[in-house]
C-alpha cells in the first residue's frame, strides 16, 4: 500500500534517522534499536519543516506501510528496514574531554550528584562543545558541562563510541565534571499576614511598649498624690 505523499516523505526521513544516522540527530538507540518516541519527536521538532510531526503520524506510518518500516512498542519506536543502525563500538581510551549540556533546573542536582542518565537511557556525550550545545538545545539544555573523560575512565566509567563524534555512558561522577557553581538564591522573607476588610491589624510589640509606658506614668501620678496628701495632713497636725 502506497502511503500519502506527506507520510511517504516522513517515512524516508525516519528510515534515515533510525536505520542509518541517529547520531546526526542526537539520538542514542538501545541495543535493540529502540528510542523513546518523545525523544524522537523532540529531534524532529528541531529540524526545519518537521516540527508538526506528532505521535499519530508515526502510528499511521507503522500501520499503513507495506512492508512495515516502523515498529512502535508502547513509548518506544525503531526502524525495521533495513534495520536499526548499529553505531556502538568499544573505546580503548576516550578523548581527554567530552561535553554535555544540561537544563538550568538540573544545575544544582548535577553539581551535587554528577551526571546520571534517565531510566532506560544513556548519556550522549559530544566530542566538541558546539555539538553538545546543539544537541542540548533540543532538550532545553543551556548549561555546558565538561567531562574529564579519561580521568573518569580510570575511575571505572565505561564509555562506548557512537558514530563519529559521540560517546555513551550510563553516569559520570561529580569528581570528573567541570561546571560553574549554581547561584544560591537568598531565602524569601516571610510574608506579612493579610488583613480582612474592616479589621484592624495591631502591632503587638508596639502595643506592649506603650502599655508599659502608660503604666509607669500612672505609677508616678499615684506617688505624687500620696506625697501631697501626706504634706496636707502634716500641716493640719497641731
Amino acid at each position: 500500500m502506497r502511503l500519502p505523499r506527506q507520510l511517504e516523505a516522513m517515512a524516508r526521513l525516519l528510515t534515515y534517522i533510525l536505520c542509518h544516522r541517529p547520531d546526526e540527530f542526537g539520538l542514542a538507540l538501545s541495543e535493540e534499536g529502540f528510542v523513546p518516541v518523545k525523544i524522537l519527536l523532540q529531534a524532529l521538532a528541531g529540524e526545519p519543516g518537521w516540527g508538526f510531526v506528532r505521535r499519530r503520524h508515526l502510528e499511521e506510518i507503522a500501520a499503513l506501510s507495506q512492508p512495515r518500516v516502523l515498529e512502535i512498542q508502547e513509548d518506544r519506536i525503531r526502524g525495521l528496514i533495513p534495520g536499526p543502525a548499529r553505531l556502538r563500538g568499544p573505546v580503548a581510551a576516550p578523548p581527554a574531554l567530552l561535553y554535555y549540556a544540561i537544563p538550568s533546573k538540573a544545575h544544582a542536582r548535577v553539581w551535587e550528584e554528577g551526571l546520571k542518565a534517565p531510566s532506560g537511557q544513556e548519556l550522549l556525550l559530544a566530542a566538541t562543545p558546539e555539538l553538545a550545545q546543539r544537541l542540548g538545545k533540543r532538550r532545553g539544555a543551556v548549561i555546558l558541562v565538561t567531562v574529564q573523560a579519561r580521568a573518569a575512565a580510570r575511575e571505572g566509567v565505561v564509555f562506548q563510541g557512537y558514530g563519529e563524534s559521540l560517546f555513551l555512558a550510563a553516569a559520570v561522577p561529580r569528581e570528573s565534571l567541570q561546571l560553574a557553581a549554581p547561584e544560591v538564591s537568598e531565602p524569601a522573607k516571610p510574608a506579612k499576614p493579610k488583613s480582612l476588610p474592616g479589621t484592624v491589624v495591631m502591632d503587638l510589640p508596639q502595643f506592649f511598649r506603650e502599655a508599659a509606658r502608660v503604666k509607669g506614668k500612672f505609677k508616678g501620678d499615684a506617688a505624687w498624690k500620696t506625697g501631697a496628701r501626706a504634706a496636707r495632713k502634716k500641716k493640719r497636725e497641731p
